[in-house]
Order: C-alpha cells, then sequence, then structure tokens
C-alpha cells in the first residue's frame, strides 16, 4: 500500500494524518497567528465601535501573511515525504496550501 497523508486545515489548527500499511499516526499543528482584532477570548468587545478603529494600514496583514507562510511551512513539511495527500477543511487555507505546495513543486496528487 503506498503511504498517504490527509490534512484538515484552516487558518488556526491543521490536523495532518499519516496512513501506511504498519500505522496511523495524527498530528496536530497551530500557527502562531494573533486572534482577530477587537476581540478577545472569541467574545465580541463591549466597547464603543470608534475606540476599536484602527489606523488604515497593511502591516498587520504583512504580519498576518508572514506568520501564515511560516504555518504552511510547517504542515509542508509533514507532507512532502508522501506520494498521494488529500487536503480539506473550511475556508481558504486549503486552497493557499495546495498553492505553495505546487509552488515548491512538492510532488504528490492532491
Amino acid at each position: 500500500m503506498e503511504t498517504v497523508a490527509g490534512a484538515w486545515i484552516d487558518h488556526w489548527k491543521a490536523v495532518v494524518v499519516n496512513i501506511s500499511d504498519s500505522e496511523v499516526s495524527t498530528q496536530e499543528i497551530l500557527p502562531n497567528v494573533e486572534k482577530q482584532p477587537g476581540r478577545f477570548n472569541s467574545k465580541r468587545s463591549t466597547a464603543s465601535f470608534e475606540s476599536q478603529l484602527v489606523q488604515a494600514d497593511d502591516h498587520q496583514q504583512r504580519e498576518f501573511s508572514m506568520h501564515l507562510n511560516e504555518y504552511y511551512g510547517k504542515v509542508m513539511s509533514c507532507l512532502k515525504n508522501f506520494g498521494s495527500v488529500l487536503v480539506f477543511g473550511p475556508g481558504e487555507a486549503k486552497g493557499e496550501l495546495i498553492k505553495l505546495m505546487e509552488r515548491n513543486r512538492i510532488d504528490t496528487t492532491y
């Protein structure tokens, strides 16, 4: 049997499952990304809207993207030695990961 892997991924967590003839193993990977601005412990802020306004700047977006690329690198390192990889999950993270894998020429079947 060919060794295969599956990855459930979103921007906040990835679970990688490796399946071979002899064993099944799972690994959870968490990014080093801060939560959404204006939220604390997944609860809405009770402060007025104006106090939550942030200066228009793409610095936060660049920093978020940098952390995500580092996170995707960790996930890709877990997936690069497999012949077949199934990537799934909600949102845009799965498509972003697949594009990075193709760009880095990781030989897998999606």
